[in-house]
This record gives C-alpha cells, structure tokens and sequence, in this order.
C-alpha cells in the first residue's frame, strides 16, 4: 500500500477536524478507494468516481452549488474534503459507525458491509504499520 504524502497527510487531518472525523477513518477509506491516487478515475455503468476518494460523478450537480467542478475534484485536498462532508452526511443519517463508513461507497445493505469490512481491514493494516 502506498503511503500518502505530506500534504496529502494534512489535507486528511485538517478535513476530519472540520467535521468530527477521526483521521484514521478518512485515511482508510481513501486507502480503501484509491490507494492515495490524486488523479484515480474509476467507471462505473454510467458514473465516474473522481480523485483521491473516489467522488462519484452523481454528486456534481450538488458539489456545482458549491463552485466545485468535476476538475477541482482532481486536486487532493477539495477531494478529501468533499468525501469527508459525504461521510458526515451519513454520520449524521446512520450514526458513527460501520453503516455510515459503508454507505460512503453503497447503498445496499450487503455491498455496505462489504465495503465497511475493506475499510476495516485498511485500519487494521494502518495499525500493524504502526507498531
């Protein structure tokens, strides 16, 4: 697993303290998205998932409210950004848990879990790292 830079490292601290997110969650879960990527493109049937947290394409006419475009969603830190609001928007829907960390990437019960367990994993392996 690639490690995430500096700046990258910043970006994710500074978002998961404007929102009341532990770093180490959004840290796992752009891990578990794109491996630190900045510029990872991910398709789908008929979406795109941008950027470092894999911002899917669904979001833009939201995120354009906000002045933010599909090309800002390139640069690390808007990116991590906009997935740490997506995350304390289901934080706020599911709770501070395994349901909100795995409705950040689905919304099927089952693929929630799956994906929750991925994001898991990706903190466990953060720890080890660190020991």
């Amino acid at each position: 697993m690639a490690a995430p830079s500096a700046h990258i490292n910043g970006c994710l601290t500074a978002s998961a303290g404007k929102y009341g997110i532990h770093p180490q969650v959004l840290w796992a879960i752009a891990a578990t998205e794109s491996n630190f990527n900045p510029t990872a493109i991910g398709r789908n049937d008929d979406s795109l998932d941008i950027g470092l947290m894999q911002i899917n394409s669904g979001w833009l006419p939201r995120l354009a409210t906000f002045g933010i475009t599909q090309q800002d969603l390139l640069n690390p830190c808007i990116n991590i950004e906009v997935g740490a609001w997506i995350l304390a928007h289901n934080i706020r829907q599911y709770g501070y848990g395994w349901k909100a960390i795995g409705a950040y990437n689905a919304v099927t019960p089952a693929k929630r879990d799956r994906y929750a367990r991925r994001v898991w994993r990706k903190l466990q392996q953060a720890r080890l790292t660190q020991t």
